[in-house]
């Protein structure tokens, strides 16, 4: 049995225990749409166009009866129908031989099954890659897609100004004015930054973190991100280290 979604026409395949276990409805895989199967259930693959059976409609179960026949068969001796009956039942093979063969037909598959799940193992290699299992299950509309990831590149997001000087308020602080920008063609989230002093040697003196929070303006929307080729001017205040701090160096996280 096959299911249309539709919100985007895609067919999906279905049995009667997937039905069951959502009660006709079900979530599509590709617009996340949800939907009665039901109302679009088809036996075989929808033709573009076709269209399922409508409320009311009745439904066609197999070959079509004539009733102008059947009345003659009414008629005729028992005898006839009897022999009949006979012939049809002698043209079966017996029950037991059919249950031998389904019996033997199972047991070969299910051992076939084992060898080649045997076999992946000792390999080291899995028969069907946890990525594509999660694919089929998300088309299925079996498990929810998993949420997109907020486009990220931090060697797009650049260093264009800085400078670093005392506080000219504060004693024993110092001052951090740069400017920085996204030279990526798509909004990212604001990083955080790292400012690190080093000593004359080269050595780190010290280091400090600043979250979005801490250098963006009150009231603004983080959740936007970086637009794109916009400068956005920081003023970091930090605790001074002393005389042994000579340098320093900006990273982005």
């Amino acid at each position: 049995m096959y299911t249309r979604c539709p919100e985007c026409s895609t067919v999906h395949p279905v049995n009667a225990a997937l039905l069951a276990q959502g009660g006709g409805r079900y979530r599509c895989g590709k617009c996340n749409k949800t939907s009665n199967a039901l109302e679009n259930l088809f036996d075989d693959w929808p033709a573009a166009g076709a269209r399922p059976a409508g409320a009311g409609e009745l439904p066609v179960l197999g070959l079509n009866i004539d009733f102008t026949k059947a009345g003659h068969s009414r008629r005729e001796p028992p005898e006839a129908a009897l022999t009949g009956a006979g012939e049809e039942r002698a043209q079966k093979p017996p029950r037991g031989r059919l249950w031998l063969r389904a019996f033997w037909l199972t047991a070969g598959i299910a051992l076939a099954a084992i060898v080649v799940v045997k076999l992946a193992e000792f390999n080291g290699t899995p028969l069907i890659e946890p990525a594509r299992i999660d694919a089929a299950l998300v088309k299925l509309g079996l498990k929810a897609p998993e949420p997109a990831r907020p486009f990220r590149d931090l060697d797009q997001i650049r260093l264009v100004s800085r400078q670093l000087f005392s506080h000219p308020e504060e004693p024993g602080m110092l001052r951090l004015q740069a400017t920085i920008v996204n030279r990526a063609p798509r909004r990212q989230p604001y990083p955080e930054i790292e400012v690190t002093l080093f000593g004359a040697g080269g050595e780190r003196v010290s280091s400090v973190r600043f979250e979005p929070q801490d250098y963006l303006a009150a009231g603004s929307d983080r959740s936007r991100g970086m637009t794109p080729q916009a400068y956005l001017p920081l003023t970091l205040d930090f605790e001074d280290p002393g005389g042994t701090a000579v340098g320093f160096e900006i990273d982005f996280h």
